[in-house]
């Protein structure tokens, strides 16, 4: 179903009034598709552009409209790192109409970062500053953009990885996801795991490489050959989502089966500068299960007890986060 069928039918339900822009797209759609449309919102007048993707569809508008007007980015890409997303899709509408019905419909210049995935996969890139966009202000439902782990960091990744190997259980299939911590994991085992993948890892070998939900939900199903298992994640480095960004292959379904082991180094927590780990896996259950505390294993011996919250939810326009 395309957009434009949701909205007509939206309007054929309740009082919402809505011209669809520029000539219909049958087929399948390009990033050219999305610089005309952009350009034809600013020629059409509309006060603030949302536009639903990743990074890529950020640099898009980014590329045909400058700083014309506001926008404000629905997070539903697999790479979300630029600081110009809503946390979640609630929090992009009930932000969009708060500042639309407000007086003073202040904006800021957020930046859109992206990455060259070939560079990421060996190691070689961190997110680069692409260019800014005004964005509604309201750090509260905004997330912060990607931080680069810094070249200081890099031997207390090292030095996590290998203590994390030593306590590596046998018989225990160990879901490693993306990332450049777990991507040292796998380093440390001498195996070749993919860094912006998911990896199955057994008994220092191998299993799955670069492994999909599709696969992943299989060895779920075969009960992981009669073995327990543990999942693996790292936060992305100062936006502190651990579920639900980028990870996308591990799937609220084995999450509500197989046990979450999040792993940071000291400085990547301390990058937060006090925001929680936030959870986004798309089931209420699930999210209610991982909200609370989390031991995350920051180095030999040593974990750190740190708040994982479920991403805010909205309640008669007020932004509030759920306790369990």
């Amino acid at each position: 179903m395309l957009g434009e069928d949701v909205v007509q039918g939206l309007c054929s339900l309740t009082v919402l009034d809505a011209g669809i822009c520029g000539t219909s797209i049958r087929d399948t759609s390009s990033a050219t598709d999305t610089r005309r449309l952009a350009r034809l919102l600013v020629k059409a007048g509309v006060d603030i552009i949302l536009f639903a993707g990743g990074d890529g569809t950020a640099r898009d508008v980014l590329d045909s409209i400058g700083g014309a007007i506001p926008v404000l980015g629905i997070p539903s890409g697999v790479k979300i790192y630029s600081s110009v997303f809503a946390l979640t899709p609630t929090t992009a509408g009930s932000l969009a109409a708060s500042w639309l019905t407000g007086e003073e419909r202040a904006v800021a210049e957020r930046d859109v970062v992206d990455i060259d995935e070939e560079l990421l996969r060996a190691g070689l890139a961190s997110p680069a500053l692409y260019g800014t966009l005004s964005v509604p202000v309201d750090p509260s439902r905004l997330q912060s953009r990607k931080a680069a782990t810094p070249a200081s960091d890099a031997n207390a990744v090292a030095a996590l990885a290998r203590a994390f190997v030593r306590g590596m259980e046998s018989n225990r299939t160990y879901i490693l996801g993306p990332g450049g911590t777990t991507n040292a994991i796998g380093a440390v085992l001498g195996l070749a795991t993919t860094r912006l993948g998911v990896d199955v890892v057994r008994n220092g070998v191998l299993v799955t490489a670069d492994a999909d939900a599709h696969a992943l939900e299989a060895m779920l199903d075969a009960d992981f050959n009669g073995g327990p298992a543990t999942v693996v994640l790292t936060p992305l480095g100062g936006q502190g989502f651990v579920v639900g960004r980028g990870n996308q292959q591990v799937t609220a379904r084995l999450l509500s089966h197989v046990p979450l082991q999040i792993v940071a180094t000291d400085g990547k927590l301390s990058s937060l500068a006090g925001r929680p780990l936030w959870v986004d896996s798309g089931d209420d259950e699930v999210d209610a299960k991982l909200n609370g505390y989390a031991k995350v294993f920051t180095g030999a011996g040593t974990h750190t007890v740190y708040p994982v919250r479920r991403v805010f939810e909205e309640t008669q326009g007020t932004t509030t986060t759920k306790e369990y």
